[in-house]
């Protein structure tokens, strides 16, 4: 799940101000409607929100504009879905972890966390799935009065860890911080021992020897301060975050607007989504320099254990949809062959490619959207 500590702090004056506002939201028109996430502003999440409104209001010649609540200011991660719902919002960051029983569907491609390898590809995949090739999915986010836009994925997750492994990665007794269920069974594998704290926690973990590596984004070495108790990184993916909706309107807003402010969102949802990528990735960029400036030491893992989470990724798929049927999802394994065959699809449309922000962007809309619209 996404990384949410280097969180803005809102004087409480000004947050319950903008709390009081947002309770007019549903009488208002599209031309001033409302936008939360948990996120701080400069968080690359936010960024493509901030992208994708700025678009929706010059591609509508200004009828479509939204006002921007990051920092949880309108509600929190775990609030944003009823927020939406009931009206208090008119859009907001999804994080389907949060609520994994209320839009089941959905939550199948993010218990694939595994499968993220290239967070471009895995955010295309996961957004073709969802629009082109699962009714269930956007039947489920319309019954919560959502109408989906646009999910992504975040960079893979790596594992930063105290000691330099200058002869190689050996996990074994390590304890190692994860996030979800899914992670925690993968350390186990490989002889570590899961440890489910908050991300927030790990730099006075680490620092008290109290755990010896941390799984999540590169990017928390510097956010989280990890580069002055991390001397490694391991080059392997363990999960990440993809799935959710980070670019939507409420459903009953989207029936009220014109054809042209419809499609000013539609527009505007690939350019805000590759926005949010890309700066992911120049995030990850910069830090990564950053490390390598410090010394870290960045590991490569034998072929063995290539192997193994080669064997934990595809035994994820039966889980997935085992998972998926014991909350009520109907054919769970269409969900999960849609979403592999569409990781195939998209990674020979990127192969070999090294695209530019709008390059990716034109490729997500003439891909997906233009088919799925």
């Amino acid at each position: 799940m996404p990384n949410n500590n280097r969180s803005l702090l809102i004087p409480a004056a000004l947050g319950c101000a903008l709390l009081a506002g947002l309770t007019v939201s549903s009488a208002a028109s599209a031309r001033d409607l409302t936008f939360a996430s948990y996120l701080p502003p400069q968080h690359p999440t936010s960024e493509g929100i901030t992208t994708f409104i700025d678009e929706a209001r010059e591609r509508s010649d200004g009828e479509v504009d939204f006002k921007f609540f990051p920092s949880g200011a309108a509600a929190s991660g775990k609030g944003m879905l009823s927020a939406v719902t009931d009206g208090m919002i008119d859009g907001g960051f999804l994080v389907t972890v949060y609520f994994p029983t209320s839009v089941p569907a959905n939550t199948t491609i993010s218990d694939l966390s595994f499968w993220d390898q290239d967070s471009l590809v895995a955010t295309a995949a996961s957004v073709d799935t969802i629009l082109n090739d699962c009714p269930q999915c956007l039947a489920e986010y319309e019954s919560h009065n959502v109408r989906f836009l646009a999910s992504y994925a975040t960079p893979p997750y790596q594992a930063m860890c105290k000691d330099e492994f200058a002869s190689g990665f050996k996990p074994e007794g390590m304890r190692m911080r994860v996030a979800g269920e899914e992670i925690g069974k993968w350390v186990s594998s490989i002889g570590g021992v899961p440890v489910n704290i908050p991300n927030s926690e790990s730099y006075e973990a680490m620092e008290r020897s109290q755990l010896d590596c941390v799984i999540g984004a590169t990017s928390w070495l510097k956010s989280l301060s990890l580069i002055e108790v991390a001397n490694s990184v391991v080059e392997l993916p363990m999960g990440a975050f993809l799935g959710g909706s980070l670019l939507n309107v409420r459903e009953s807003v989207w029936q009220e607007m014109s054809e042209k402010e419809q499609q000013a969102l539609i527009e505007a949802a690939p350019i805000g989504l590759a926005r949010t990528i890309y700066a992911y990735q120049d995030e990850e960029n910069e830090v990564k320099k950053l490390a390598s400036d410090k010394g870290v030491n960045f590991v490569e893992v034998s072929d063995e254990m290539k192997q193994e989470r080669e064997e934990f990724m595809q035994a994820q798929l039966e889980r997935a949809a085992e998972t998926a049927s014991g909350r009520g999802v109907e054919n769970a394994e269409q969900i999960v062959e849609s979403f592999t065959r569409n990781l195939e699809k998209w990674d020979k449309l990127l192969a070999d490619k090294s695209l530019s922000e709008a390059q990716y962007a034109e490729l997500l809309k003439t891909e997906i959207y233009d088919k799925a619209f």
